[in-house]
């Protein structure tokens, strides 16, 4: 029996979504994809936190580094506002979700690793 292109189509998009939710090496520590996300997103608050407490430096790199997280985070915070707000969302934006928590997490890393750096 031969399928047709929606049945075909709708079995690819299925079988890459799988695919996308596997953990990254960076995360083996945590049992799965959603708990690493959460994590992800919870360092993210800390630090965007951390950042509103300091004392107005005015740091140039730590600014850049700063906005290099919200770029590469902006989806998982997208993500996180409309599911506090009951919103439904597409399987594709999920799938865009999923695959930019990983650039996510290294713009966290670089950031925390630049405020330790910086900070007494």
């Amino acid at each position: 029996m031969a399928l047709s292109g929606y049945k075909y189509f709708l079995i690819v998009i299925l079988a890459g979504t799988t695919a996308c939710t596997t953990l990254p090496p960076t995360a083996k520590a945590y049992d799965n994809f959603a708990d690493y996300a959460e994590s992800v997103f919870r360092h993210q608050n800390v630090l965007t936190s951390r950042l509103m407490m300091m004392n107005d430096t005015d740091n140039e790199k730590l600014e850049d580094a700063e906005q290099e997280m919200n770029d590469a985070c902006h989806l998982l915070n997208e993500y996180a506002e409309r599911e506090m707000a009951g919103e439904s969302m597409g399987l594709f934006f999920k799938r865009e979700v999923q695959a930019s928590i990983e650039t996510c997490d290294e713009q966290i890393q670089n950031l925390e690793t630049l405020l330790t750096e910086t900070l007494p």
